[in-house]
């Protein structure tokens, strides 16, 4: 069945006979081929001419073609000879391997096919034959095995060195990658650390704004009390004037008043020094945010560092990958080189048996041929030392694709600690930007707090507008106690009849009295100024109609209530404490 087959292909193969090939053709020229067309076969205009690698399989295995020429009617002629033009730019550039032209019809199958040639320049060919003229190399067919299996053995390990190589790009690549992610994660932490260091210098100002509108407020609040003073001086000294017409409940009252209006004092003190505290607390608490920065800082000094080792150990793998490619370079020259040999083995085999032939006719010649052979075996010598060389060549680059391992093991766990460290800053960065938020709550607390403090301001401000409307109907209603008749001046002076007791209260009444008592003094003067023809008497704080008593009694009656100066509140029920923080609160 076999040689059936073969006699059909040998048939096939026949149909079209390639004329005049040269033994090799000078490289980056073009090259022409001349072929036959027997009377057996039909030309069609899509069959083409191809250049074969020697030893193909398929049709497919082509390096290059051409169409062929379309024939005219051939139908009279038994032979017709054609020409096929190849391009340099196209021709195959390697010296070594063998080539050869292949016809195939327009159904794939091969027609014809001519001798081996190769692409070689003329001087080389020519050395070459000189050189082979001159000496004749034999080898056994065991060293010619031999060579091909570490040849084999040789392609064996430069596929694995390939394969190590685009194994050690790849992670190259992928840390690559992670160097340009942290860098990008690096700048991020820099663009969120600015805009940190905004936030805080905003809250710094903030501070200093809040500082300064608390000053503005105390000086504020100081000068209201400067002509509060001066107000009441002047009050006092129409009061003195006037102190002989007050009895001893309304200076008992107005003790009273005075007392609570000092506690309200000092519980305002102690509330501006709680305020002073909690700033003094939140300056603290801004300076341990800086420190926390710092550390942050710090951190990011170190992932830089952590950054650029990584770069070095990347430039020396890349080093590394740059000698093991000029490794595998020279060991593909040297794959080229035991090619060469092989083919000059094969020639050598060839000439051997020619020379055995000419040895049967001359055995003159026996002498030159032995020492041919003892050189033959000398280079053969060579070239095994040279192949062990080799192979201790392949096992040291082993070990050093060993080392890159390691070192490439080495950066990903360097890798793995700064990307731990990067979370831990993060962690850190959100935990100050929640103390931020905290501090920004805190603040508008105090802004809060100053709102109020303005607003009661403005409010004493108003009140000290009233008293002084107050004063001015006070100094009116003086001038006019003073225009009256004399029974109203007797009615302002003491009784003789009094007792030692009262007139001693009516001396100490004298006295000069605070501010805080001169509120009282105005309501108990415009209740004497007042005419004394009243309907209904009701008393003016707890609103209870009281038929039937005079207008003393009345008065009696509603200073017995205990009142806030502020908001006329009536605080009968309260405690002393409780009433004077309640009479404080209004100063805040």
């Amino acid at each position: 069945m076999e040689s059936s087959t073969d006699a059909a292909a040998a048939r096939t193969f026949s149909q079209v006979l390639f004329t005049d090939i040269p033994h090799s053709y000078p490289p980056s020229t073009p090259v022409t081929c001349c072929y036959t067309l027997t009377d057996a076969f039909q030309p069609n205009p899509r069959d083409w001419v191809g250049i074969f690698k020697v030893g193909w399989s398929t049709t497919k295995d082509y390096h290059t073609f051409v169409w062929v020429e379309t024939c005219q009617d051939v139908a009279g002629q038994q032979t017709v000879t054609r020409n096929a033009v190849f391009k340099e730019y196209y021709l195959p550039k390697d010296e070594i391997e063998f080539y050869q032209f292949c016809y195939v019809d327009s159904t794939g199958q091969v027609r014809g096919a001519s001798t081996p040639f190769c692409f070689k320049n003329p001087v080389e060919q020519n050395m070459e034959s000189s050189t082979d003229d001159e000496l004749l190399v034999i080898t056994t067919q065991e060293q010619v095995e031999q060579s091909v299996r570490e040849k084999a053995e040789m392609m064996k390990e430069l596929d694995q060195i390939r394969e190590e190589n685009e194994t050690l790009k790849k992670a190259l690549q992928k840390e690559q990658q992670e160097v340009d992610n942290l860098k990008g994660q690096n700048e991020q932490k820099e663009i969120e650390k600015s805009e940190l260091g905004k936030e805080l210098d905003q809250i710094k100002e903030q501070n200093v704004n809040l500082k300064f509108t608390l000053q503005e407020q105390l000086q504020e609040k100081d000068s209201l009390k400067e002509e509060m003073l001066l107000q009441m001086k002047k009050q006092m000294e129409i009061q003195q004037q006037q102190s002989v017409s007050l009895d001893r409940a309304s200076r008992q009252i107005n003790e009273e008043k005075y007392d609570r209006a000092v506690m309200k004092i000092n519980q305002l003190k102690e509330e501006r020094e709680e305020l002073r505290g909690k700033i003094d607390v939140q300056i603290d608490e801004i300076a341990k945010i800086n420190s926390k920065l710092r550390k942050g800082e710090q951190e990011l000094f170190k992932m830089t560092d952590s950054i650029q080792l990584l770069q070095v150990d990347l430039q020396s793998s890349e080093k590394e990958k740059e000698r093991l490619s000029a490794e595998l370079q020279r060991l593909h020259s040297v794959t080229h080189n035991m090619d060469d040999m092989k083919r000059e083995n094969q020639e050598l085999c060839r000439r051997l048996s020619q020379q055995e032939t000419q040895q049967q006719s001359f055995p003159d010649n026996d002498l030159r041929t032995q020492t041919q052979l003892q050189d033959v075996q000398e280079k053969l010598a060579a070239e095994k030392e040279e192949s062990k060389n080799v192979t201790k060549r392949a096992e040291f680059l082993e070990r050093e694709l060993q080392q890159v391992r390691e070192q490439l093991d080495g950066v990903i766990a360097l890798y793995e600690q700064t990307q731990r460290k990067s979370n831990k800053q993060e962690l850190q960065l959100r935990e100050a930007h929640e103390v931020i938020a905290d501090k920004d709550g805190l603040i508008e607390e105090k802004e809060h707090e100053t709102m109020l403090v303005k607003h009661e301001n403005e409010e004493l401000s108003k009140e000290n507008q009233s008293l002084r409307g107050h004063n001015e109907e006070l100094r009116k209603v003086f001038a006019d106690l003073h225009t009256a008749p004399s029974s109203d001046s007797v009615y302002m002076q003491p009784d003789a009849s009094t007792p030692a007791g009262a007139a001693s209260n009516i001396h100490e009444s004298q006295q000069p009295e605070t501010p805080e008592q001169s509120e009282n003094l105005y309501e108990t003067i415009g209740s004497v100024a007042e005419p004394e023809e009243e309907q209904l008497l009701v008393c003016r704080h707890c609103q209870e109609s009281f038929p039937g008593i005079t207008q003393n009694e009345l008065e009696l009656h509603e200073q017995s209530h205990r009142m806030c100066p502020f908001c006329t509140m009536i605080c009968d029920n309260m405690e002393q404490s409780v009433f004077e923080d309640h009479v404080y609160s209004h100063e805040l």
